[in-house]
């Protein structure tokens, strides 16, 4: 028996309409995680990974069902479960491609290495969640658990959709989804909430395999009024849906509609921050939060330093791993001193602080010893010098300290003697095909270096020199299976690759070293009082000195951090100290060599599919906005390209001259805090110009040659391709900025106490 003519065109409706309205719902309701997991990439994977699973399980359901509906058979429930296996075995596929390498971009090709990791970062993300509060950071493991679950969840949906076609129970496996951010935190999305709902809706009017058809011979206006009702079907539900987003979600997201992307609609409204303690050398730095997280004021003459929230101590090659909370000695009294040694307290410095969007169980501490007056329970683990509670911090906590500064001089530190700590994991280097490499490369930095403290500051002048390494958010793929030897190749990376090679090759000296992680000490907000954001989070090497303890460094470029520490500048080395530092880190004969390696203007990521083969047969209208969706990314990151990408060749030179012309506007009295952006360094100069003149600015040639060389500076540290100006030019640069600023300054009345833009670190 034949099928009647028009049937397979309804079985395709009905398939890719169904396929389309799963889709719909697994999305919306993963998006309903962001109430514990903070923003990442993590939302735009799902709607990545469910689109291809949608174009695969959709396709082969249609094939199959077309096929049974033009003999006038119905699927048996073993063939009708074979379109989801094969989703399934896709899933897998992209799930060890994504989560299963050695690094976070997708391996096409995949062994039973991937399997290995893939299970070892469940298990990592197992214990993350046990050991965070929400809103967790979505680092690589958690990444795995959240896309991993929509894909199963998405499998189970399209099974009981699609395959057994029972569209009225289609929405409990979605519950998996929602329970989280139910439970957690009591509160989802209502603008996720109304299109799950809507889709699911759209599903059973699409697909009632229970009602009675009369089939009747193919007529045009039947075939033309029943594609009428289907568009007319998916038009109510978009409108529905557009209309749920603007009512469900005003109070909380209409006023950010007009920048945000798709992915912050249906994101959680909580502004919190939190650091995450799982570090990965391999991961790009993604977008760091505006939110301000905490404001301290201070008695002493300067900024507080850098306020360390944790220490790391494990690390595996990739990861720094921090392992269980230790549970320290009760914090008793504001007079009992939270250091490891013994200090004389004597000349204290009051800090009173005040923590805004921060959700943390530890509280942010100067790295100089500390007394605490803090409410609530409170502990301290003298081994890892941290201060821990037992519930997360809130909006408004407040605790004062005074910190005791130690006599931290570069002769004191070279007089140091004693023992070191005993334990081994503060000299341990991860086992690989080039941990002798790095510790070569370590002695030959600081060959002529005749103690602990001058080998630990060449090391810190290695990485900070800008014609040897480059600030880049964006991390070059690695070409081995060491990530330190791959940052000491390519040098280019941020605070976690700086701070961890130079913690790495301390060890290989035989120093012992650990990485700190906090926040930089913020920019003024007034008379001694300071903010910092989540933009001032920070990773920095700790070395051990006995009789001192450990004691900071900072490897991580000026440009970014501002000036070493003082009892770390350069001026305080021995002057052969230096002398012998390589232009060019080593290389092992089976290595490429660093001139061999490919630069970030060469190197490319992976490839991101659009996912419209998901799209195909869908309703119209939805093709048309997920058409516009993808459209306006795509749009927005070839945009983005196209402003940071000028005409050059090396990447070192306009960071050279920033530097330079920063170190002159410095001079001059004019001071730029190293968080601003390229993009903001021409308005921050100007803007500290006419405070200081009472009014007028640099003359147009001086704005003119500060945009060039900032956006020079800008396409340096983030373009693919970064390019050059010729040398001269940049020295003309240079020159005419200087000449600008120092004319207007020259021209004002006196002013000897204009303020001056502050330096944050």
């Amino acid at each position: 028996m034949t099928a009647p003519p028009g049937s397979t065109a309804r079985v395709a409706g009905r398939v890719l309409g169904t396929s389309a309205c799963v889709a719909v719902a697994v999305i919306a309701s993963a998006y309903a995680l962001g109430a514990v997991v903070g923003p990442g990439t993590w939302s735009e994977t799902i709607v990545r990974t469910v689109l291809v699973l949608t174009a695969v399980t959709g396709l082969a359901r249609l094939a199959l069902e077309r096929a049974h509906a033009a003999r006038d058979e119905e699927l048996s429930p073993p063939v009708a479960l074979l379109p989801t296996l094969a989703g399934a075995v896709t899933g897998a596929w992209a799930l060890l491609g994504l989560y299963g390498g050695p690094t976070d971009r997708f391996s096409l090709l995949i062994g039973l290495s991937n399997v290995d990791r893939l299970f070892s970062r469940l298990q990592t993300a197992r214990e993350l969640t046990l050991a965070e509060v929400a809103p967790i950071d979505p680092s690589l493991p958690i990444e795995l658990l959240v896309v991993g679950g929509a894909v199963v969840v998405f499998l189970v949906t399209d099974l009981v959709a699609g395959g057994l076609r029972l569209g009225p129970v289609a929405g409990l496996p979605l519950i998996a989804l929602w329970v989280p951010g139910l439970v957690i935190e009591g509160d989802v999305s209502t603008a996720a909430f109304l299109l799950t709902v809507t889709a699911l809706v759209v599903l059973l009017a699409l697909d009632n395999p229970h009602r009675t058809v009369r089939r009747l011979p193919g007529a045009p206006r039947h075939r033309a009024v029943t594609g009428l009702r289907a568009t007319a079907v998916v038009a109510v539900a978009l409108v529905v849906s557009l209309v749920g987003l603007g009512v469900g979600s005003a109070s909380t997201v209409l006023p950010q509609v007009a920048s945000s992307s798709w992915s912050r609609l249906f994101s959680s409204t909580g502004q919190t921050v939190r650091l995450s303690d799982d570090l990965d050398m391999r991961r790009d730095l993604e977008a760091r939060s505006e939110q301000v997280v905490l404001r301290y004021t201070t008695d002493g003459e300067t900024d507080a330093g850098p306020l360390r929230m944790f220490t790391l101590t494990g690390f595996d090659g990739t990861n720094w791993r921090r392992g269980e909370d230790r549970l320290g000695e009760p914090v008793e009294s504001d007079d009992q001193i939270l250091w490891p040694q013994q200090v004389d307290p004597v000349d204290p410095v009051g800090l009173r602080v005040t923590l805004e969007s921060l959700r943390d169980t530890k509280l942010p501490l100067p790295t100089e010893p500390r007394s605490l007056d803090a409410e609530d329970d409170w502990t301290y683990d003298d081994v890892r010098d941290e201060v821990l509670g037992q519930e997360p911090t809130r909006a408004g906590t407040t605790y004062a300290m005074r910190t005791y500064p130690r006599d931290l001089t570069a002769d004191a530190l070279r007089d140091t003697s004693g023992d070191d700590p005993d334990d081994p994991n503060y000299l341990d280097v991860p086992p690989s095909e080039h941990d002798q490499d790095i510790r070569d490369l370590a002695a030959q930095v600081t060959d002529s270096a005749g103690t602990r403290y001058d080998q630990a500051l060449a090391l810190q002048e290695f990485f900070r020199d800008p014609a040897r390494f480059t600030y880049s958010t964006q991390v070059p793929p690695g070409d081995s299976g060491d990530a330190v030897w791959d940052f000491l190749q390519s040098r280019t990376g941020y605070c976690v690759q700086y701070a961890t090679a130079m913690t790495m090759m301390a060890r290989g000296l035989g120093i012992p070293a650990r990485l700190g992680v906090g926040f930089l000490p913020g920019s003024s907000a007034g008379e001694s009082t300071y903010e910092v954001t989540g933009r001032d989070s920070h990773a920095w090497p700790e070395l051990y000195f006995p009789g001192q303890g450990w004691v900071r460094f900072e490897p991580t470029p000026a440009q970014q951090t501002g000036a070493a520490p003082s009892w770390a500048l350069p001026t305080a080395q021995d002057t052969g100290s230096s002398a012998e530092i390589p232009q060019e880190v080593p290389t092992a004969s089976d290595s490429p060599t660093a001139t061999d390696v490919p630069s970030p203007s060469a190197t490319q990521g992976a490839d991101v599919g659009s996912g419209s083969g998901a799209e195909r047969g869908a309703p119209a209208v939805l093709v048309a906005v997920t058409v516009l969706v993808v459209l306006l990314l795509a749009g927005g990151v070839l945009w983005l390209v196209a402003r940071r990408r000028v005409t050059t060749e090396e990447v070192r030179d306009p960071e050279g001259a920033w530097a330079e012309l920063d170190a002159r506007l410095e001079a001059l009295g004019v001071s730029v805090p190293s968080s601003t952006t390229p993009r903001d360094i021409p308005d921050a100069v100007v803007n500290a110009v006419r405070v200081a003149t009472g009014g007028e600015g640099p003359d147009a040639d001086a704005v003119e040659a500060l945009v060039e060389l900032t956006s020079a500076l800008e396409d340096q540290r983030y373009a693919p391709r970064p390019s050059r100006p010729t040398a001269d030019r940049l020295v003309e640069l240079v020159g005419i900025a200087e000449r600008g600023v120092d004319s207007a300054l020259s021209a004002r009345p006196a002013l000897d106490d204009a303020p001056t833009a502050p330096r944050a670190g």
